[in-house]
């Protein structure tokens, strides 16, 4: 058998250093399942350490992808049966490949009641929003998100407001996006129009920050000290610099999450991302074949881009 994967074994600009191989399948090891993969997203979380942001914790060569679904077609293990069930193959290899082997502990059954395009989405983006939702509760409070365009965030402002948050509002870069914010609940709020942001940031106790940089800058000149600002990421490029004198500054990255989290407690994160995700307005996804994998990535890094981008791992 043969597999392909795409691959990196330089760092650089991902549509450059990465590259489809065509590789032999060595047999499966003890103790691991083997996965065909199906979908697979592109994210920004995908693309940043081909660039060498991680390069500190990143092995070259290395085959890209955090996340996707598929289905377990060989298993060696002894343990719980998953041939046949659609998984996703997690905290393992990289998922842009079309067989994956994986430690059988970390695969997660996918609920009979989602499908395939929305399975390959459910994890990134839901487990981050729901650790964070669990570790800073938001009911009865205002909540305030930057990029609330964003995968992460819009699930973030649903899930808030279905938890009870009193309000919860958003900044967007782009007017295009204010319909869907609203659709959701979130009140929407354009960067440029930093007098309104001002005001509401003057009642908000809670704020999910993903882009840091000026934006997050100017919150927290003018968030009350009584609030609490959660870095998630940094899609500006730039750090927070104002962290004295002023709210609550936390972060949360995943990836310092993971290790915290007992295999019962991964297992229950996503039975309860599960009984969410068939209720959750998402963009609609657009899917590029395997073959097609360029256009993949132009696509995903493309400015006001509506939907999320995958691989289609079922073409030939």
């Amino acid at each position: 058998m043969w597999n392909d994967a795409l691959c990196y074994q330089q760092y650089g600009a991902p549509e450059t250093v990465l590259a489809l191989y065509h590789l032999p399948l060595p047999p499966l090891a003890p103790g691991l399942v083997r996965v065909q993969m199906r979908y697979a997203p592109v994210n920004p979380s995908d693309l940043i350490p081909i660039t060498g942001a991680y390069r500190h914790r990143t092995t070259l060569p290395s085959v890209a992808g955090y996340e996707g679904v598929g289905v377990v077609v060989e298993d060696s293990t002894n343990g719980r049966p998953l041939l046949g069930q659609r998984v996703l193959p997690l905290r393992g290899a990289g998922t842009w490949q079309r067989y994956l082997d994986i430690d059988p502990r970390w695969v997660v059954p996918v609920a009979e009641d989602i499908d395939d395009i929305l399975a390959a989405r459910g994890y990134i983006n839901p487990l981050t929003a729901m650790l964070m939702l669990t570790r800073w509760p938001v009911a009865g409070k205002q909540v305030l998100l930057t990029a609330a365009s964003s995968s992460c965030a819009s699930l973030l402002g649903q899930w808030a407001l279905a938890m009870g948050a009193r309000s919860v509002s958003g900044i967007i870069r782009s007017p295009q996006h204010i319909a869907r914010l609203q659709q959701y609940g979130v009140y929407p709020l354009l960067e440029g129009d930093s007098a309104l942001i001002e005001q509401v940031s003057q009642y908000s106790d809670l704020v999910f920050d993903a882009v840091g940089g000026e934006l997050a800058n100017f919150l927290l000149a003018v968030l009350p000290q009584t609030s609490t600002l959660v870095s998630y990421g940094l899609l500006s490029g730039k750090p927070l610099t104002q962290t004295r004198g002023c709210a609550a500054v936390r972060k949360f990255h995943l990836r310092e999450a993971l290790p915290t989290l007992s295999v019962d407690a991964w297992q229950a994160a996503f039975a309860g991302i599960w009984r969410q995700l068939p209720t959750t307005a998402q963009p609609a996804a657009q899917v590029i074949k395997l073959c097609d994998w360029r256009e993949a990535i132009v696509a995903a890094g493309q400015p006001g881009r509506g939907g999320k981008i995958l691989l289609d791992f079922t073409a030939g």
